[in-house]
């Protein structure tokens, strides 16, 4: 079953999406397990996805490293692409929880299943000591998955990225419309990205990378790169 299986949390967002569509065009991968708390209509939310791959399975996200525990094969490949605002979740309290305890429950089943690779979504700037809190949960996540001991981790960190539906971001919307048109000017470091393109970069960074570090990181610019690669 050896990398087999991929598991998705978070798969109904931006990124996550774009996952799901990608690996369920890969030979590799003969399964793809989406963990979320509710039910998901796979030929509408993944319409260029190959549907025959997919299997949701909702858990109570109350339990939720208990129960996707019991759920991941051994030696499968996982990635977390769960998100909100502080504005969606209502706090930053309710935030920190989705951001930060769920992403981490979520991890150490991943570690306690033996996964042989987890890639995780964060952020561009995220250090534990940031005066962003957005930026310093998504630090302090990577600082606790480090912890954890797993077998390979990588933190993919984008910038503000492109192709993100109308979900009430109005300053990433903003941000976006003001820098597309000129972000062939701006540096790959910070320069916007397409949530294909860090979902690309994702998949590669599981699937195709033989990388030796049991951590690493995918900055913005690695992932840009990936464009112009192939």
């Amino acid at each position: 079953m050896m990398r087999e299986t991929a598991i998705v949390l978070g798969a109904t967002g931006a990124v996550g999406k774009q996952l799901v569509n990608q690996l369920s065009r890969r030979e590799d991968v003969i399964n793809i397990m989406l963990i979320s708390r509710r039910e998901i209509d796979v030929v509408t939310d993944f319409p260029e996805a190959i549907a025959s791959k997919i299997s949701n399975h909702i858990v109570n996200f109350a339990q939720l490293e208990q129960q996707v525990n019991q759920l991941i094969p051994p030696q499968s490949v996982a990635f977390i692409a769960l998100g909100t605002t502080q504005k969606k979740a209502g706090s930053k309290a309710a935030f920190r929880h989705i951001d930060h305890g769920l992403v981490i429950a979520f991890a150490r089943a991943c570690k306690s299943a033996d996964v042989c690779r987890l890639g995780v979504v964060t952020a561009h700037g995220a250090k534990v000591n940031s005066a962003s809190f957005y930026n310093r949960v998504k630090g302090e996540v990577e600082r606790d998955i480090q912890s954890l001991g797993l077998t390979s981790v990588f933190f993919a960190r984008p910038s503000l990225l492109l192709g993100r539906p109308d979900d009430g971001r109005f300053v990433e919307k903003l941000g976006e419309s003001l820098l597309s048109p000129i972000s062939s000017f701006i540096p790959k470091a910070a320069r916007p990205i397409s949530t294909k393109c860090v979902a690309e970069a994702m998949i590669y960074a599981a699937y195709d990378v033989e990388n030796k570090s049991t951590s690493f990181l995918l900055s913005n610019a690695d992932m840009h790169q990936r464009l112009h690669v192939e």
